[in-house]
């Protein structure tokens, strides 16, 4: 019979060898072994390791069998069955060891091995528009939402065909052949995802060169975002941006939140909403067509949101630059205004900044101080523009960055 107490048997062959020599000499009875065993580089001593050997019988045979007479002829079936059970036990510890260092040197290479730390258990869309995302891993199941250009999700488990994913308030089911995993995906991201710079202060000057002592392009507000411009010189207390299509400048990294422009699945019941919103926002907006003529141009100009920027053009559907923008909108209602933004501030009546109403244009400063954008008040703090390449026709807050002076088409 075999006895633990108080602890775990660690034993090597020697221990065994041991325990064969005890009972063979004859001590048979109860032996009290503490036995060391070294596993790699660590020592492992199990104090209060009792091992009791039953072996009564087999130590009355010790006890009076002749000094002459052979190891082997008291070798009986018993102590074959524990020698081998100590045996077992040493083996598979031994094996147990081996494979937790296996594992943990597999783990530290992979951490090693890792490039992009942030993408670990995430995806990446890698479409053009947005991906179906599904309740089961079919083509035929029903879809649950979608995941957009740039969408990032959680990966829940991951199959040969098929990811489960967890991505805003969406769970289910996406195609691989649409996904990057992993660092692939951190990669993909640092080469083809914008960045987005967060204002974190209350009022942030853009400069033109790295340094406080440099020009300041215009002052940008809190909670505004903007594009971030790669940019070889870069240093890290300074980060590029893209405030509009005639202002880039430099911003004190200190005060502005830097992360990917990335999008989260939307959900059937969130699409849903969405065109619910816009359905009531179309409505409500054709409702104030009928009221003053301000607010007639104010609607007219909001239909192009999302249309594309375009350095010169005039056209409010393929493509129009800012002053290009007002200019056509203004015209839809037989108001003739010059063609670019300065001619527009030097040929319109100007009007004080706080006193301006829906349908005034706002002017801005370029670097070389002239003036070199145009904005259209739609009231409730905010302004409808065609800002730059990358964004197109959009709505920002009325101090995204400083207005220098406002004019009025429309006089009451």
């Amino acid at each position: 019979m075999l006895l633990l107490r108080d602890g775990f048997v660690y034993a090597g062959i020697e221990a065994a060898d041991t325990a064969k020599r005890a009972v063979l000499s004859g001590f048979g009875g109860m032996m009290i072994c503490r036995w060391k065993m070294e596993f790699g580089r660590r020592s492992i001593v199990k104090k209060r390791v009792m091992i009791s050997f039953a072996l009564a019988a087999m130590g009355t045979v010790g006890l009076f069998t002749p000094s002459f007479e052979s190891h082997a002829e008291v070798l009986n079936d018993s102590m074959v069955g524990i020698t081998y059970a100590l045996d077992q036990y040493v083996s598979n510890l031994e094996i147990e060891e081996k494979e937790k260092k296996a594992d943990k040197e597999e783990k530290e290479e992979e951490v090693q091995g890792c490039r992009y730390p942030e993408f670990e258990g995430k995806c990446l869309a890698c479409v053009e528009e947005s991906v179906n995302v599904r309740q089961e891993p079919t083509e035929a199941s029903d879809r649950v939402g979608s995941l957009p250009v740039h969408g990032i999700a959680l990966v829940v488990e991951k199959g040969d065909n098929w990811t489960l994913i967890e991505s805003g308030i969406t769970r289910g089911y996406v195609r691989n052949d649409f996904l990057l995993f992993g660092d692939v995906a951190g990669a993909y991201a640092a080469e083809t995802c914008p960045k987005i710079a967060k204002v974190n202060t209350t009022t942030l000057n853009v400069r033109a060169g790295q340094d406080e002592a440099s020009e300041c392009l215009t002052m940008i507000p809190e909670g505004e975002t903007y594009e971030v411009i790669p940019r070889e010189d870069d240093v890290d207390e300074w980060t590029y941006i893209k405030v509009d299509s005639d202002i880039e400048g430099f911003v004190s990294s200190e005060y502005v939140d830097i992360s990917y422009g990335f999008s989260h699945a939307i959900s059937v019941a969130e699409e849903e909403e969405i065109r619910r919103r816009q359905e009531e926002e179309e409505a409500a907006r054709y409702a104030e067509m009928t009221s003053t003529k301000r607010q007639q141009v104010v609607n007219f100009a909001l239909q192009f949101l999302g249309n594309p920027y375009v350095y010169g053009g005039t056209s409010l559907t393929n493509g129009t630059d800012c002053s290009g923008f007002t200019q056509s909108v203004y015209a839809n209602f037989g108001y003739y205004i010059p063609r670019t933004a300065a001619e527009q501030m030097n040929g319109l009546t100007n009007v004080p900044l706080d006193s301006i109403e829906p349908g005034d244009l706002l002017f801005y400063r370029g670097s070389n101080g002239d003036i070199g954008h145009v904005t259209m008040y739609i009231g409730g703090g905010q302004v409808v523009h065609a800002s730059s390449s990358t964004t197109g026709i959009i709505i920002s807050g009325i101090g995204y960055r400083t207005p220098c002076a406002a004019a009025r088409v429309i006089w009451d």
